[in-house]
């Protein structure tokens, strides 16, 4: 079912839920969608465990692969409170906390933030084309390419280190 019509009261008739019970966890779907993306992440990261940071992706990936079909219908919803929008918002606050942790919030330059911004919203981009099937890519070989291509300032803040093995994956 397209995302947009999905309504409250079919999800809470289609798995025997009060909607006084889903309104006291989520505000809506949206809100109930970004949990899912924060579930699924936090348990790929978990899964990964001490792994290079490519791993950590890996396993991202291949969630965003095995929740193929509701994740795109989640990339699908273009309105203001999508998916696409959580995710990117999640990601700039990640590189810019990230940042501002390693070299002070004063590292925060309107060039760096617009360098944040631009590689999460590459990411983001790229991803939802990757997960459409449209690059042909192995969750492996995605991997690689995001780090491989991570500006200097967030592989350096974010403490990674790229050999040639893993950024080549």
């Amino acid at each position: 079912m397209p995302f947009e019509k999905i309504r409250i009261k079919d999800l809470c008739a289609r798995c025997g839920a009060d909607r006084h019970t889903f309104y006291y966890h989520f505000r809506d779907k949206y809100d109930l969608t970004a949990w899912i993306f924060s579930r699924d992440y936090s348990q790929a990261i978990i899964s990964a465990g001490d792994g290079y940071p490519v791993e950590h992706a890996v396993k991202m990936l291949e969630v965003l692969l095995e929740k193929r079909t509701f994740y795109r219908n989640a990339f699908s919803d273009r309105s203001q409170n999508a998916i696409s929008e959580y995710i990117y918002e999640y990601f700039v606050k990640l590189g810019s906390d990230a940042v501002a942790e390693k070299y002070g919030r004063n590292a925060l330059t309107k060039e760096t933030v617009y360098i944040i911004k631009s590689h999460s919203f590459a990411c983001l981009g790229h991803t939802i084309e990757w997960l459409n099937g449209k690059t042909g890519y192995t969750p492996a070989e995605f991997a690689a390419l995001q780090y491989k291509f991570m500006p200097e300032i967030l592989l350096k803040a974010y403490g990674i280190t790229l050999n040639s093995e893993s950024a080549s994956r």
